[in-house]
């Protein structure tokens, strides 16, 4: 048994897709989810906290662009998910970069790096404080995309990371994919997973397949993404075929 096999893995809560990872994330790691915009990344964010929250351990979304109150909307209409009752339960947490109260949005108007910075010491605080085995980040763009230095960009990507992994907590990072950015993120990742749209034929499929898996092997095929009423699913089977 290699020391890969005997790390603990946390499953996705995605059907199909810890076959595709050979059983799940590895605990305490940095994992992006990069794709356009519609191909799905926030639905498979909250569903891998969602799946931590069933089972009772306390988990953390963390929204750098809108209000949570959008997601947990959109998720209930969407699913039927109801994550206001996890936060009732304190098993959920979310944390609102644009809420005035943590005034991070002033940084950015002074120097973008200050931004960054500032949310650092945040998101460690909170995980501190609150002792999540989970955490969501949707999107990290919204943070990075004012950094004109590639160098200075690629430091404060693993400083942000480098915080999930002391902490031991098993994170999802949402990109989009736009200016070269999700390549920079994508980079300092443990793993990575792409979500797109293939057209076959008359057919217009979403599509999903892992980028990279450090430590571990996969199934290295592009897969349908199906999402339905039930939330997200990966179907054994290629978006390719007409």
């Amino acid at each position: 048994m290699t020391d890969a096999d005997m790390r603990e893995r946390v499953n996705t809560g995605i059907p199909g897709l810890d076959e595709m990872l050979r059983g799940g994330f590895f605990k305490g790691t940095a994992n992006v989810v990069s794709g356009d915009s519609g191909t799905g990344k926030t639905i498979f964010g909250t569903q891998f906290i969602l799946e931590g929250a069933k089972k009772g351990e306390k988990v953390m979304c963390i929204i750098t662009s809108e209000e949570s109150k959008s997601i947990v909307k959109e998720m209930n209409t969407s699913f039927g998910w109801d994550l206001e009752e996890y936060v009732k339960k304190g098993l959920l947490v979310f944390v609102d970069i644009t809420d005035p109260s943590l005034r991070l949005q002033k940084s950015v108007e002074i120097a973008p790096s200050e931004l960054i910075k500032s949310f650092k010491k945040l998101v460690e605080s909170k995980i501190e404080e609150l002792k999540p085995s989970r955490i969501f980040i949707d999107s990290i763009e919204a943070l990075f995309l004012a950094i004109e230095s590639n160098y200075k960009l690629r430091t404060l990507i693993d400083d942000v990371f480098g915080v999930f992994r002391k902490h031991e907590v098993t994170s999802v990072i949402t990109v989009g994919a736009m200016y070269g950015l999700d390549e920079m993120v994508e980079y300092g990742a443990d793993s990575v997973v792409k979500l797109g749209r293939i057209i076959a034929g008359n057919n217009l499929q979403r599509s999903i397949y892992v980028m990279k898996m450090r430590g571990s092997g996969t199934i290295n095929e592009v897969r349908v993404l199906n999402i339905s009423e039930s939330g997200m699913q990966v179907l054994a089977q290629s978006p390719y075929l007409e």
